[in-house]
């Protein structure tokens, strides 16, 4: 257990390209949202696990946790309007005591324990880490009329994914300096504020819920994480 930290699941989104509440469809015979509570809950103490839900939707993610995982007990946030407003909501009711804090999106239902693990570990020493995968297609810029303009080198360039782990007190200097700003992962906040992200490398399964295609394709996944076990 990871005595000393924190672990914020963020699910505040609207789920507008996936069409619905996307972190309430069935994934494994459980809300979709539920699987990474269960699988990463367990790393940290009771007191410091919170998850973030949609304000119009709190009521329902809650029961639907009661109902499924009645184990694995969280403190319930309401979520935003956008990305950041939902992880400040998660930040903001941490106890003083917490040094590391992990931040995941509930949209990736697949993020192994032991992968939260490394990056936590990398993160003790940067003060920041993010797991990560090398881009391997090829990157084309395309403009409003949808042609070419370019291709992006593609050397260096990383594919990152939750969770992502901080110490707290860099985040929250962090996000202090972000005033506004939109971001789409904490990662940027930080090196908004000048502060040094890892990566960690991996290769795991743990793909984002983002359109409806991708959800047979979790659901496979899932199926094949469960032979494998």
């Amino acid at each position: 257990m990871i005595e000393d930290g924190a672990l914020v699941i963020v699910g505040g989104g609207s789920g507008r390209r996936f069409g619905g509440d996307k972190l309430l469809v069935d994934l494994g015979g459980m809300p979709l949202f539920l699987h990474a509570m269960r699988e990463l809950g367990p790393l940290f103490p009771e007191s410091r696990r919170v998850m973030v839900a949609p304000a119009a939707a709190l009521e329902r993610f809650r029961q639907a946790a009661a109902e499924y995982l009645p184990e694995v007990r969280f403190r319930w946030v309401s979520g935003g309007a956008q990305r950041t407003d939902s992880v400040r909501a998660g930040l903001a009711v941490l106890d003083d005591a917490v040094r590391l804090v992990a931040i995941h999106d509930a949209a990736r239902p697949l993020a192994a324990a032991a992968l939260l693990e490394q990056v936590a570990a990398r993160a003790r020493e940067v003060g920041a880490a993010i797991p990560g995968r090398p881009v391997t297609d090829t990157l084309k810029r395309v403009n409003a009329n949808g042609l070419i303009t370019g291709t992006v080198d593609r050397e260096g360039l990383y594919r990152v994914e939750t969770p992502q782990c901080f110490l707290l007190r860099s985040l929250l200097d962090a996000y202090a300096q972000a005033a506004d700003g939109v971001f789409t992962d904490d990662a940027a906040v930080m090196e908004h504020a000048g502060h040094p992200v890892a990566v960690v490398a991996h290769d795991g399964d743990n793909d984002k819920l983002t359109w409806p295609s991708d959800l047979e394709r979790l659901r496979r996944a899932l199926a094949a994480r469960k032979q494998r076990q």
